[in-house]
């Protein structure tokens, strides 16, 4: 087994997309485009004729210390293979990431069987899914007291359901509402959504009040069988939480009696995935200092 380290502007971007599309562990977190708003600079590891790739982000720190760093719109990516993930076709990779940087921090798909017992593996994170297989009325069933009274309690003639509202003033109310988000971080956001509705696989459900001020919006993505929530936003009142998960309600109905899961994505924006039923998913990380003697500080985040 082959492989190589590829700068990014070497990469083939059809054939590491197609590995992605194909891959077991598919996700919009490993295609190119994906990659290339998020991240600075990227490069990456490739198995043969991209029968496998890994996205290395890379960043130098201090006394030339070699660091990957995981990017935080990047929840999950790691390994990604056309082949059968297992624990030795991960332990190739690993062995050569190992060698070549001092200070390791990856989180990979939950499908990636990193071993309990695996030297790096000493990170997990959680994520929620919901099956939408059955009919919505059994789905209902598994939603907690609190969720169907907050539901219940809107009334809707006071509200507007709308997808038509322009994605620059979703992107100012996630600024706004957001703890922790920045400028940075809104612009991104914004070209993720433009790039996602162009290829036809994202789109934006919000609700409006009567003046058409924006309550609630969440942008979702269909992706290899999983409808995944991106940005979830509400304006921090009672109501707006409410029209939040009336939102992802009605989704939730619309796609119901669909052999697909909806993936709440926790990590960019927790609806309240527990008050719908959906299922704790684990996966894993690592995150290793080789350096021996030095304090934290030299390294740092």
């Amino acid at each position: 087994m082959q492989i190589k380290y590829i700068k990014r502007k070497d990469i083939d971007k059809l054939k590491w997309d197609s590995c992605i599309h194909y891959a077991t562990n598919s996700n919009i977190f490993g295609y190119t485009w994906y990659l290339d708003q998020v991240a600075k600079e990227w490069d990456g590891l490739v198995e043969g004729d991209y029968e496998s790739v890994f996205p290395l982000f890379e960043k130098e720190l201090k006394l030339g210390i070699k660091s990957l760093y995981q990017p935080e719109l990047i929840p999950k990516a790691g390994l990604y293979s056309i082949h059968a993930l297992s624990q030795a076709r991960l332990d190739l990779f690993m062995d050569k990431i190992q060698k070549e940087y001092d200070v390791i921090d990856i989180h990979f798909s939950d499908r990636i069987p990193l071993s309990s017992t695996t030297h790096f593996a000493n990170q997990e994170f959680e994520d929620y899914q919901l099956l939408l297989r059955e009919d919505w009325e059994n789905i209902y069933n598994n939603y907690s007291q609190k969720l169907k009274n907050a539901i219940q309690e809107i009334d809707m003639n006071q509200y507007i359901i709308s997808s038509s509202v322009r994605l620059e003033e979703v992107a100012d109310f996630y600024l706004k509402y957001t703890p922790h988000a920045t400028e940075k971080k809104k612009h991104t956001y914004l070209r993720i959504m433009y790039n996602l509705l162009h290829r036809g696989t994202g789109f934006l459900s919000a609700i409006t009040d009567k003046n058409n001020h924006l309550v609630a919006a969440i942008f979702f993505v269909f992706s290899q069988g999983k409808l995944m929530s991106l940005l979830p936003i509400f304006n921090a009142t009672e109501q707006g939480q409410k029209c939040l998960w009336k939102i992802t309600d009605l989704m939730i109905q619309s796609n119901s009696n669909k052999p697909m899961f909806f993936d709440f994505n926790i990590s960019m924006g927790n609806i309240g995935a527990k008050e719908f039923g959906a299922q704790k998913i684990i996966y894993k990380g690592i995150h290793k200092n080789q350096l021996k003697g030095f304090k934290k500080w030299w390294v740092g985040k």
